[in-house]
């Protein structure tokens, strides 16, 4: 689904239900932490600058994201502090693999609750942040706490952003569009050069 797609989508949604359309950013979010890669970010950030170019308010976007994420979060604190270390060592892949449990518990003994608040700034390991806390056991208030100011800057930056490309969209589309053009005639070329290797090749 391109940009334009996805702006006439997220805006014709908007106006029919808002609460459906508030509903697609807490699950997004939700599933993000839960069952990560899934794009619960790029979801936030197109999403946001479609509402905005709607005339929606994206106050109620960004509070059912940051929701969906503490969800997500606290669901894992609990998973880790219930299941503990037991819970990696049978899995032992993606974000419940051992070595992403060693890798945070290591970064909490050396820099503490930081490693909380800037959980969410650390792709690949975010998800393991909440369950490495649980399993180590660490109080729920300050766990908790620490998560919320953890999605809410995270999310605010990204809100900043949308509201800047909202902003800028005109001038983003046609630098998308030049790139677009430019990376076809480059991989035109580098095909037709391939092409004419191969046949140099044969011939010798």
């Amino acid at each position: 689904m391109g940009g334009h797609e996805l702006f006439d989508w997220f805006t014709s949604m908007a106006v029919q239900s808002f609460w459906w359309t508030i509903g697609i950013f807490f699950i997004a979010a939700l599933t993000e932490m839960l069952f990560p890669p899934f794009p619960g970010d790029a979801v936030f950030f197109l999403g946001l600058v479609s509402l905005e170019a709607g005339g929606v308010s994206v106050i109620g976007a960004f509070a059912a994201a940051a929701l969906g994420g503490m969800a997500g979060f606290v669901a894992l604190y609990w998973l880790g502090r219930w299941q503990g270390r037991e819970l990696f060592i049978r899995r032992n892949r993606g974000v419940l693999s051992v070595r992403h449990l060693e890798r945070v518990e290591a970064w909490f003994k050396r820099w503490g609750a930081a490693v909380i608040i800037f959980g969410r700034f650390l792709a690949g390991v975010r998800s393991a942040v909440p369950l490495a806390a649980g399993v180590g056991d660490y109080p729920l208030v300050s766990t908790v706490s620490y998560g919320a100011v953890s999605i809410l800057v995270w999310n605010g930056l990204l809100a900043s952003l949308a509201l800047l490309a909202h902003a800028k969209w005109d001038f983003l589309s046609s630098v998308f569009r030049a790139y677009s053009v430019v990376a076809w005639v480059v991989l035109v070329a580098l095909a037709a050069g391939l092409f004419f290797w191969f046949r140099a090749r044969k011939r010798t």
